[in-house]
C-alpha cells in the first residue's frame, strides 16, 4: 500500500491524448445532434414564418375591407339622397308636362299651368 504510483512520461501523454479524444468525440457527437435537431425543427421555422406573413396580409385585407364598408355606406346614404331628389324632381316634371298637355289638348288649364309654374320655380329655388 505503501507502493508510489509511477507514471512514465509516454502514460501520461496517452492519457491526455485520450481525455482530448474523448472532449473531441463528445463535441462531435453534440454537433451532429444539434444539427439534426435544428433540421427537425427548420420546416417548423418555415411554417411560423409563412403564418405569420399570413396572418399579416389578413390583417391588412381586413383593415381594407373595414375601409371600403366605410366607403360604401357613405356611398349608399348619398345614393339614397339622390334617388329622392329624383324621384321629386321627377314628380315636378311631369307634373309641368301633365299641364302643358292638357293645356295643348284644349286650351283651357292655365291655372294649372300656372300652379305648375310656380311648383317648378319653387322646387328650382329650393335645390339651387
Amino acid at each position: 500500500m505503501n507502493d508510489p504510483i509511477v507514471f512514465t512520461p509516454q502514460e501520461v501523454i496517452n492519457t491526455i491524448l485520450a481525455v482530448c479524444g474523448a472532449i473531441i468525440t463528445i463535441s462531435a457527437a453534440m454537433t451532429v445532434i444539434i444539427k439534426a435537431i435544428d433540421k427537425v425543427k427548420q420546416p417548423n421555422k418555415k411554417q411560423d414564418d409563412r403564418l405569420a406573413a399570413l396572418e399579416t396580409e389578413v390583417k391588412n385585407i381586413n383593415e381594407r375591407l373595414i375601409e371600403g364598408d366605410k366607403r360604401f355606406e357613405s356611398d349608399a346614404d348619398r345614393v339614397l339622397a339622390l334617388e329622392a331628389s329624383m324621384k321629386e324632381t321627377n314628380k315636378v316634371i311631369i307634373e309641368s308636362l301633365q299641364a302643358l298637355t292638357a293645356h295643348a289638348i284644349d286650351g283651357n288649364n292655365i291655372d294649372e299651368l300656372k300652379a305648375a309654374k310656380r311648383r317648378l320655380n319653387s322646387y328650382l329655388a329650393e335645390k339651387l
